[in-house]
């Protein structure tokens, strides 16, 4: 197979998997029925999962994963704790 194949396949299954058989052919008939607007919503609602995706990668490499501080020492300012993280 073609190494275009391959990668299609892959993006299929990630789309399944992402959002599950069902929604993936509700979505695929409404940008049928809807044409160009269609399509153009789906790839706006692609484009935002995508911008979160990063902004969250961004957010824990910055600050550690569940907003608990990579560098030790550093207070949190929240309601919830006031105590010093290690």
């Amino acid at each position: 197979m073609k190494v275009n194949t391959n990668q299609r396949k892959k993006a299929r299954r990630g789309f399944e998997l992402t959002f599950g058989r069902e929604e993936l052919i509700n979505r695929m008939f409404h940008i049928i029925q809807t044409g160009k607007k269609g399509l153009d919503t789906f790839i706006h609602q692609l484009g935002a999962m995508l911008v979160e995706a990063i902004m969250d990668m961004e957010r824990e490499e910055q600050s550690g994963p569940e907003y608990h501080p990579v560098s030790s020492g550093i207070y949190t300012v929240s309601v919830q704790s006031r105590q010093k993280l290690d």
